[in-house]
């Protein structure tokens, strides 16, 4: 039981440390602040500015939201090519292309929704007949 709840606060731990990536840069600004103003502000030769390091700030909170969507761009991603392989495979293991004309015969395939041809979808989709 001690062993779970170690877990359980490490990753709550890993969790915190992505959730407050924006306020360690905050801290991390506050807390070096005249270390960046005096060596790392973009407009430390220009005092009239009085940029006090807050391009330096810019910078690091945008490349930290780049990342963040970086990341979230690459799971997007991923996870849809999961969805998209496991919805068109066929029982063969073979990826098929909605698109292509295999997918029009008669075969078994793994995902639950039928999307193939039937007997019956053929007369059921016809007009009807007139006779005079």
């Amino acid at each position: 039981m001690n062993g779970k709840r170690v877990i359980a606060y490490f990753l709550l731990t890993l969790i915190s440390f992505k959730m407050l990536a924006s306020p360690f840069v905050y801290l991390d600004f506050e807390l070096r602040k005249e270390f960046i103003i005096k060596n790392l502000c973009e407009n430390r030769f220009k005092p009239q500015l009085h940029c006090d390091g807050k391009c330096y700030l810019a910078k690091q909170l945008h490349k930290v939201a780049e990342d963040n969507a970086a990341n979230e761009a690459q799971k997007q991603g991923e996870n849809i090519k999961k969805v998209l392989e496991e919805v068109f495979e066929d029982s063969t293991g073979q990826q098929t292309s909605p698109f292509s004309p295999k997918r029009i015969t008669f075969s078994v395939c793994v995902f639950k929704p039928n999307f193939y041809i039937s007997d019956f979808s053929l007369v059921l989709l016809q007009p009807p007949a007139f006779t005079a």
